[in-house]
């Protein structure tokens, strides 16, 4: 007689961003949830991240009987547990679980709505480091409405603890890390109960897509006009320019603009220029 190991939820991430999921100047938030649906067919944070456990929390994975699992919308940690909520090791409360995230996309950066930073890496965490200010962003849950800022830049000495921590293979090209503990801070975000039992959280990295002026260049006449308000940058769907209305002065009414690819981007001071030779 053989007997299968049962596995529950401990806890999940879900990584959403806008360039992806927005059509167009629709929103992704303001999407029926049929259309929603729609978009996350398509969407696989593959395209754009590579998520794995550090090689210290795959030894703690393997101690603890826990599986890490991806999916299209990011990943998710399960554990052996002896009945629908009890894990079958108990979790120390202090326990501790780290992920990096590396871009595989050269043009993250120009379609993520974010500054970057060679000596400061992004934190999503449960729990703050003390050399972070109380102001420190915590990692949010799936229903909250936010976004990932620059807020969650930390500082470069958090920086320079957090890369210590990983080994020589692992400390290039680090974007950021999600940084999780089995009690943290701040009840919400624990990921077990006083009592050992698992909550099995979703938290959400949710990133926007930036928006750029548009810059329109006609080499042949020497002319460059700039849109007055900065535009969406989406993979899907159609930004409609208003030649009466986009620019100052106004172009003729029945001039046609084409919407720029992600791959020319200038900033300019703190302004970026998506530039679109016509």
């Amino acid at each position: 007689m053989s007997f299968a190991a049962t596995y529950g939820l401990l806890f999940e991430v879900t990584l959403l961003h806008n360039y992806f999921l927005n059509n167009g100047e629709e929103t992704f938030a303001s999407m029926t949830n049929a259309d929603k649906e729609k978009m996350l067919q398509q969407f696989d944070t593959d395209a754009f991240t590579a998520i794995t456990p550090t090689l210290e929390t795959n030894i703690v994975l393997k101690n603890y009987k826990m599986i890490f699992k991806k999916n299209k919308t990011g990943f998710g940690v399960y554990i052996k547990v002896k009945d629908e909520l009890d894990p079958f090791i108990k979790v120390p409360v202090d326990l501790n679980l780290k992920f990096l995230i590396k871009t595989n996309d050269y043009q993250f950066e120009n379609y993520t709505n974010l500054d970057f930073a060679f000596s400061q890496v992004f934190l999503f965490s449960n729990v703050r480091p003390l050399t972070e200010p109380v102001s420190f962003e915590y990692l949010p849950k799936i229903n909250d409405n936010k976004l990932i800022s620059n807020a969650y830049l930390v500082s470069e000495e958090t920086t320079a603890n957090l890369i210590s921590t990983l080994q020589p293979s692992e400390q290039q090209n680090v974007f950021g890390l999600i940084s999780l503990t089995a009690k943290c801070d701040d009840s919400s975000g624990n990921i077990v109960d006083d009592l050992g039992k698992m909550i099995s959280p979703n938290f959400k990295i949710h990133f926007d897509n930036r928006k750029t002026l548009w810059r329109y260049i006609n080499r042949k006449a020497g002319t460059v006009i700039n849109t007055i308000n900065a535009k969406p940058l989406t993979r899907s769907g159609f930004v409609e320019i208003d030649p009466l209305n986009d620019f100052n002065p106004s172009e003729p009414a029945e001039s046609q603009y084409p919407n720029p690819s992600v791959k020319s981007i200038t900033k300019i001071n703190s302004d970026y220029y998506s530039e679109i030779f016509i």
